[in-house]
């Protein structure tokens, strides 16, 4: 059914690498080089989410300035999972919730070891567990900060466009020149994510980006999917053609089960399996809180073993 067209991937150790040619900004059209900045100037993937290595040439200063209001509510819209599993930002690892907020989570390090602390209204509620043996099960609330859901989707759009082949370019007018005005939607209809979590904590230093393209044209499926893994976080949104997805139906449902291997130093690979898609509809502008309400540590307070899960908000 799809043929994968693109797919990079971004660990420590890759060598810089750079996306396109600077011949004219990729999104608005704009030429010259004074346009453009330095070459490191546009990441391909959200320095916030960890890429120091994969550039865009092709986008130039003023498309980058707007873009990052994008890349800061998709961010927020995943916060805890960045703090909790320790992705490093362009300053760090971000906080989750302002000072004086009702919630928030912070990583920090102390002594070469991760801290995390999370401060709640009200006490984390003990869920059960067998004490006697050290076990024990919490739930912690998290509100985290708010996102506007349309602009944290067109932040997964243009890292999807920014990976396009050229000649693909012509058949996504649409989605490029909606990202020049923060309101306008890339497509009609819900603007649907696929979200999946492998486990959260100690997240891969790893983001890797897929695009796969229908092979039968006359099918009646999305043209292209674009999926973007992000640490212990996957995204996948239809990547909507202006004139290839005309008679396909609304999607009922982005499930691609995502599955990555990252290398051990010692030899080997580490596998990471994604859990089944979650779906949300990030069509809104108005500003709400991150979709997950809660996470419910289990804990063995004599192995110090323990695991975290979300809950979704409901």
């Amino acid at each position: 059914m799809y043929e994968l067209i693109v797919q990079e991937l971004v660990e420590p150790g890759s060598m810089q690498r750079f996306l396109g040619e600077r011949t004219s900004c990729r999104y608005c059209g704009a030429t010259g080089s004074a346009v453009f900045g330095k070459r490191r100037n546009a990441h391909a993937l959200p320095a916030a989410l960890g890429n120091r290595t994969l550039f865009s040439l092709d986008e130039c200063r003023a498309c980058n300035d707007k873009f990052s209001i994008y890349e800061d509510a998709l961010c927020k819209a995943v916060g805890p999972f960045l703090t909790l599993g320790g992705v490093r930002g362009r300053s760090g690892v971000r906080k989750t919730g302002k000072t004086g907020s009702k919630s928030t989570v912070r990583h920090t390090m102390l002594e070469g070891k991760r801290q995390l602390s999370i401060a709640s209204e009200g006490d984390a509620e003990l869920m059960g567990g067998d004490q006697t043996k050290g076990l024990l099960s919490l739930t912690m609330p998290v509100d985290g900060d708010k996102f506007v859901p349309r602009y944290a989707y067109k932040a997964l759009t243009k890292v999807g466009l920014s990976m396009l082949p050229a000649e693909e370019l012509p058949n996504f007018q649409r989605a490029i020149a909606s990202l020049d005005d923060l309101d306008t939607e890339p497509h009609p209809g819900p603007l649907q994510i696929g979200f999946s979590y492998a486990f959260v904590g100690n997240a891969p230093p790893a983001l890797a980006v897929t695009l796969l393209r229908r092979k039968d044209f006359s099918a009646q499926l999305p043209y292209m999917i674009f999926l973007l893994m992000a640490g212990s976080v996957c995204f996948q949104i239809w990547l909507r053609s202006d004139n290839r997805d005309a008679d396909v139906p609304e999607v009922g449902r982005l499930g691609i089960r995502f599955n990555a291997q990252l290398p051990k130093p010692e030899g080997g690979y580490f596998p990471i399996n994604y859990c089944d898609p979650l779906q949300f509809d990030w069509s809104d502008l108005t500003p709400r809180l991150q979709p997950f309400q809660a996470f419910e540590l289990a804990f063995n307070a004599q192995t110090t073993e323990g695991s975290i899960t979300p809950i979704p908000r409901v």
